[in-house]
């Protein structure tokens, strides 16, 4: 094999071409890194927020009664109706949450956006979906819902769409079961004791909490805790901490199932957006929750994009195991 000629001995018409196509190989370089940059704030800003993802979840109550094994919650979180979510990102959550029919829905708090103003539209898009579930709407305050009026906020959603809030509350909505709200540590007085005073034992719980550490408040009874307000992150960039508010930094749950004592908590990461109008690798969320009768862990069920994913990777196996 003879040896590769060095840059001394080109002509000089070989060094041209040369860099040229080194000169054209770093100007495709430089496109596709403005065009990434470009690209994922774009999406981050317009693609994202509308990218509604409805997950589907089964949630274990040992004491609830044999007849309501089977009932369907819709849990949706951090609506943020305001300035910074867009009224279609709520739209679309809603819209995806009624073509769901579940028998009851449940509000864990951020309804509003800091302004009690925003309150009133946000009934209106919201009695839909309370007048799809047989069951109703129960919703707990979070605490961007607080600094004008909790309680202006609270009436005008409940006038308008009928949500029954639970405020360090319970109601039984069917016999032997029972949802419980606590009110936001931030700038309510939770008291899960309280919240939980009416439900007799040996009946199911479900409990609504805006701020995930109310789990760690429980008692020791078996529940399902509901909460949000960490947003999943919202704006989730590899190989940095996950963006969430300052009062829930250390708290080892950030989305998804977590069981604390005898309580599973389920974290949604929220339909709306806060601070900055992004979200990037954390899509808005509607999660619904079959209530199952028994004590084994919760679950989630695959979605779309996962068994895609997972039928990507079972041929890839194959192709590969076929050219061993």
């Amino acid at each position: 094999m003879e040896p590769r000629p060095s840059t001394r001995d080109r002509s000089p018409e070989e060094r041209t071409a040369r860099r040229r196509m080194r000169r054209r190989a770093f100007l495709r370089a430089c496109g596709v890194t403005l065009g990434v940059a470009v690209a994922l704030p774009a999406h981050a800003r317009y693609v994202e927020p509308n990218l509604i993802d409805v997950t589907r979840h089964e949630a274990f109550l040992l004491d609830l009664p044999e007849a309501l094994d089977g009932l369907r919650v819709a849990h949706l979180t951090d609506l943020h109706q305001g300035h910074i979510t867009p009224v279609e990102t709520i739209e679309q959550a809603i819209a995806a949450a009624v073509a769901e029919s579940a028998d009851v829905v449940a509000l864990t708090g951020d309804l509003v956006h800091n302004r009690a103003r925003y309150a009133a539209p946000l009934a209106r898009l919201l009695e839909p979906l309370v007048r799809s579930a047989r069951l109703g709407a129960y919703a707990v305050l979070g605490n961007h819902d607080y600094p004008e009026s909790a309680d202006a906020v609270a009436a005008a959603i409940a006038s308008g769409a009928g949500v029954r809030f639970l405020r360090n509350d319970s109601r039984e909505i069917l016999p032997g079961l029972h949802f419980a709200g606590v009110e936001d540590p931030m700038w309510g007085r939770p008291d899960m004791g309280a919240a939980l005073r009416r439900v007799p034992d040996g009946d199911a719980v479900v409990i609504l909490a805006h701020n995930p550490r109310s789990s760690q408040e429980k008692t020791e009874r078996a529940s399902v805790v509901l909460a949000g307000h960490t947003h999943g992150g919202q704006v989730l960039i590899p190989g940095f901490a996950p963006r969430v508010p300052p009062d829930v930094r250390g708290f080892p749950l950030v989305a998804g199932w977590g069981t604390f004592d005898r309580a599973h908590l389920y974290v949604n990461r929220g339909v709306g957006m806060s601070g900055l109008p992004l979200r990037f690798r954390c899509r808005p969320e509607v999660a619904i929750l079959t209530l199952r009768r028994g004590d084994g862990p919760p679950w989630t069920k695959p979605g779309l994009a996962d068994r895609a994913a997972r039928k990507v990777g079972r041929l890839a196996r194959d192709a590969w195991r076929g050219l061993s």
